[in-house]
């Protein structure tokens, strides 16, 4: 009976939660933007791949490339990638790293021709690759003489005063799984972490004469706080295109995707705050986190791709937002440790049985448009490059609440901005011998780049055909420099990190 009651609780949280943490800028250029993956071919060349066609990933840069194939064709994909990140938090320096293999793309392409008609050949093609692979490790260490965790706290048990919410409601003395499910149930995230704070004697309430009432807490930086932030997540994005194309008169082809999205976010977040004097009332305090959103999206494709001569070729297409529906899923926990004892104990801790449902709600992500151009040199190689822009300040949310959803909307159109991105990539062939390159460069969504710079990297491979088969290598290197903020309120501080991306792919291609 108690897990039926306990359910029904996490249920009711997941009608009407207000807005988490989860949910915020940061989540929607997350999914908004992508990192270079595919078939070895594609990234070897840079991906540049949109007046080209005749690779199975390139129907998810210009689904008009899968008419470009003279033969049926399959293939699969599988990869190391690898992440290892820098962090400077507050002068100190630290490194973490992870690797991670998995099938990072298949698909097939069948190819009907009718040398008679005008439309002299359709294909019908699907496509599925790694979007982005969430497996990275994050760790930044430094000492911090402004801000700790109980800082933040304290404005969530503000922001209750703000919503009219006493203090006298908060029940101490009730069981952590039923009040911490309550106060998700009808308040929110924030009401849930000043109930947490309170209950671990973290925070207090004061309530000064001639002064507005305010929650605060009794410690000491002097000495400062010895802070990390461990972020560990894992997951992916994944693509499925279901393609459609047709070639005109050997000359202009044309071709439809509908793209859909599966999202599976996971993150642990843990925080942990060492005070340096032994005369504060606090000794240690840690916040961990445990988040999983999934989820799926849908986007629209248009491309066509022209043979203005033998030796050119030209690209263009169009690709709609990507719609999402998400949810999430968190549990945490705090544990406080004092230097004194406190009411009889030295440490208190909660670690509610619960895992709060949040969702579904929606998040509208940026459309794109891109040219493309490339040079055909026979059986001597090819030269390309694709050219693109995205809208990402166009992008939106749809919230479980209106003022919540109005308010990130808001502060999306005021963050994120149009950006570009180029391509270019190369092929010299040598026989069944292929040498391959690319290049690629991508703005930032942000408008303020120290929150993150712009995106860059640069591929090398070969193939080798034998037969009705191919085999292809290649390896890419990207670096990304960000900020990454512990919390939106409170505890403000960030951490600058520069992100290092090394992958290794193999792919098998089939004709048949």
């Amino acid at each position: 009976m108690k897990n039926i009651k306990l359910f029904a609780l996490i249920f009711s949280t997941l009608l009407t939660s207000s807005m988490v943490q989860s949910q915020s800028i940061g989540e929607v250029a997350r999914y908004a933007t992508e990192q270079l993956n595919g078939s070895a071919r594609y990234q070897a060349m840079g991906g540049a791949f949109g007046a080209l066609g005749g690779d199975l990933s390139s129907i998810s840069n210009n689904p008009a490339g899968s008419s470009v194939f003279a033969f049926n064709e399959a293939g699969a994909t599988i990869g190391v990638q690898s992440f290892s990140t820098d962090a400077n938090y507050l002068g100190g320096f630290s490194n973490a790293e992870k690797s991670s293999f998995d099938i990072s793309q298949a698909g097939f392409v069948l190819v009907l021709t009718n040398p008679s008609s005008k439309w002299d050949k359709v294909a019908f093609g699907f496509n599925t690759q790694t979007v982005n692979n969430f497996d990275k490790n994050r760790y930044a260490q430094g000492i911090n003489n402004k801000n700790g965790l109980v800082d933040y706290f304290s404005e969530m048990g503000n922001i209750t005063l703000d919503n009219d919410i006493p203090n006298s409601k908060f029940n101490l003395s009730n069981s952590q799984d039923y009040e911490y499910s309550y106060w998700g149930r009808e308040y929110g995230q924030s009401a849930q972490h000043a109930y947490m704070a309170l209950d671990t004697r973290l925070i207090e309430y004061f309530e000064p004469d001639n002064a507005l009432p305010y929650y605060g807490y009794y410690d000491s930086k002097t000495g400062g706080i010895d802070q990390f932030l461990e972020l560990n997540t894992s997951g992916g994005q994944q693509v499925y295109n279901l393609n459609f194309s047709g070639r005109y008169m050997k000359k202009l082809s044309l071709g439809f995707n509908i793209n859909i999205y599966a999202i599976d976010y996971t993150e642990f977040k843990h925080t942990s705050d060492l005070y340096n004097d032994n005369a504060s009332f606090l000794h240690q305090v840690d916040f961990v986190q445990d988040l999983n959103t999934f989820g799926t999206g849908v986007s629209f494709q248009f491309g066509a791709i022209f043979k203005a001569t033998d030796l050119l070729r030209l690209g263009l297409n169009y690709t709609s937002p990507t719609y999402y529906e998400l949810e999430d899923e968190y549990s945490e926990s705090l544990d406080v440790r004092y230097n004194e004892t406190f009411e009889g104990r030295n440490a208190r801790f909660i670690s509610p049985n619960v895992i709060n449902l949040v969702g579904p709600y929606k998040i509208k992500t940026a459309g794109k448009v891109q040219g493309s151009a490339a040079l055909v040199l026979g059986k001597k190689g090819i030269l390309s490059v694709d050219y693109g822009k995205k809208n990402y300040g166009s992008s939106s949310v749809k919230l479980p609440r209106a003022d919540d959803t109005n308010a990130l909307n808001s502060d999306i159109n005021k963050t994120l901005d149009d950006a570009t991105y180029l391509r270019v990539g190369g092929e010299g062939r040598i026989g069944d011998l292929s040498l391959r390159a690319g290049y690629w460069q991508e703005q930032s969504p942000y408008k303020n780049k120290a929150i993150m710079d712009d995106f860059s990297g640069f591929s090398l491979g070969m193939g080798i055909r034998f037969g009705s088969g191919s085999l292809d290598l290649a390896y890419t290197k990207s670096t990304q420099k960000y900020a990454q903020q512990l919390y939106d309120t409170g505890l403000t501080d960030s951490a600058s990190l520069s992100e290092n991306m090394g992958q290794v792919v193999l792919t098998y291609n089939v004709r048949f």
